[in-house]
């Protein structure tokens, strides 16, 4: 029995080398590629994950004696304490400032030059992407050719809250703001005394247009269509939005690529297995599409494509 369990651990981890094989593979001739990111990617960095053990939700629920951390990130628990929220994020910021780039950043970034990144949606706010060469952000604005989409906004900005603030609105978070918000004191802007809040999206966000522009998922299915490859990486797909992105470019792809759809090879890029599982259990219609699991660290397959 013993030798038998050995047998299958072997078998396992053949199969997860053959995988990660067949996406080198793939990959290096991919020339449109398009990509998803979750807080995976920046872990090498030293950034803390939102579901893993003793993760940002963990840490969160231990705090603030709560049973779900999750609800912390929520618009509801924010307009009730506004104070303990902004802690919250200025903890990601503090913790965002002593990260630097992976080589899973500076990859991406090499694929932006060499014009084969159609775009990379990340749902990380740490902001890590642009202090890499090459790497581009995508603001919003009419005509922007930025590459790197902030889904979820970005830990190094404020946002006024004033909705009739004379100003940009946005500005970029500095060491001493970082310090009130982490010490529970109200921030105000300097255009219009309103007051200000880490620029990070929040589940059921009011300010959400603010943070990312709604055209965002319009600008999304246009990239999903017109690509060839699609790497989901560092996600758990434990929470509703990664899903929610998940099941829309699946929708996408049938819509535009119809019975060519299962040509477009989806890689879920996460050294926990787990990953593919929570993936595909929490979509449906998928007999059809091509969706391999790469058990993996992004830094060790990105380097090869």
């Amino acid at each position: 029995m013993r030798e038998l369990r050995k047998r299958k651990s072997l078998d396992k981890e053949q199969r997860r080398k053959d995988d990660i094989e067949e996406f080198k593979r793939i990959a290096s001739r991919a020339e449109r590629i398009c990509v998803f990111s979750g807080s995976g990617l920046s872990a090498a960095a030293g950034l803390s994950t939102f579901t893993s053990r003793g993760g940002l939700y963990e840490r969160a629920t231990k705090r603030f004696k709560v049973k779900d951390g999750m609800k912390l990130f929520c618009n509801s628990f924010y307009r009730r304490k506004p104070k303990e929220c902004r802690a919250i994020m200025s903890d990601i910021y503090f913790e965002a400032l002593k990260a630097e780039p992976t080589s899973s950043h500076r990859a991406l970034a090499r694929l932006e030059v060499e014009e084969r990144l159609v775009r990379h949606y990340t749902m990380n706010v740490d902001g890590l992407h642009r202090f890499v060469e090459g790497a581009t952000t995508w603001t919003g604005e009419k005509g922007c050719a930025g590459k790197t989409v902030e889904l979820h906004g970005s830990c190094r900005e404020t946002l006024c809250t004033n909705f009739s603030c004379g100003g940009s609105r946005v500005s970029q978070m500095t060491l001493e703001q970082g310090h009130a918000f982490r010490k529970g004191k109200e921030v105000l802007c300097t255009e219009c005394s309103g007051e200000i809040r880490p620029k990070v999206m929040l589940y059921d966000d009011g300010d959400s247009e603010f943070i990312t522009p709604d055209v965002v998922m319009e600008v999304m299915d246009e990239d999903i269509a017109k690509s060839d490859l699609i790497l989901w990486i560092g996600i758990s797909f434990q929470q509703s939005a990664s899903l929610e992105y998940f099941r829309n470019a699946q929708r996408v792809l049938k819509e535009s690529c119809g019975g060519r759809a299962g040509e477009v090879t989806q890689a879920i890029i996460n050294p926990d297995p787990d990953s593919w599982f929570n993936c595909v259990s929490g979509a449906s219609g998928l007999d059809d599409m091509k969706i391999i699991s790469v058990v993996s660290d992004s830094n060790t397959v990105l380097a090869g494509i």
